[in-house]
């Protein structure tokens, strides 16, 4: 058994739910997040909405799944990231964490 967690900037949430119907996740949860930066950054004139002080609004999926469901949804987020790499700022993140006893 394994954690799934993914984590999407507001915007592409839709894709990821795409994602889980795909590879056949039939049970998830989702949750709004709001994230900030506490790095000191430089300026970038094209991400320049997204910076400051207001944050990031993200999304925060999770499942526990079978490894082989976890590994294939991880092969996609991959190439997901890949086809846009460079014409966006915010990738997909995913994990797979181990769940090592439960109840």
């Amino acid at each position: 058994m394994k954690l799934l967690i993914i984590l999407s900037v507001a915007e592409f949430a839709d894709e990821v739910r795409q994602m889980m119907a795909r590879n056949k996740v039939a049970v998830y949860s989702e949750t709004p997040m709001h994230g900030f930066r506490t790095e000191k950054h430089q300026p970038d004139v094209r991400t320049w909405f997204s910076q400051g002080d207001h944050g990031i609004y993200s999304t925060l999926f999770f499942s526990f799944q079978t490894e082989e469901t976890v590994a294939t949804v991880l092969n996609e987020i991959k190439s997901y990231n890949k086809s846009w790499e460079g014409r966006r700022d915010n990738p997909l993140h995913a994990y797979q964490i181990a769940v090592e006893e439960f109840v």
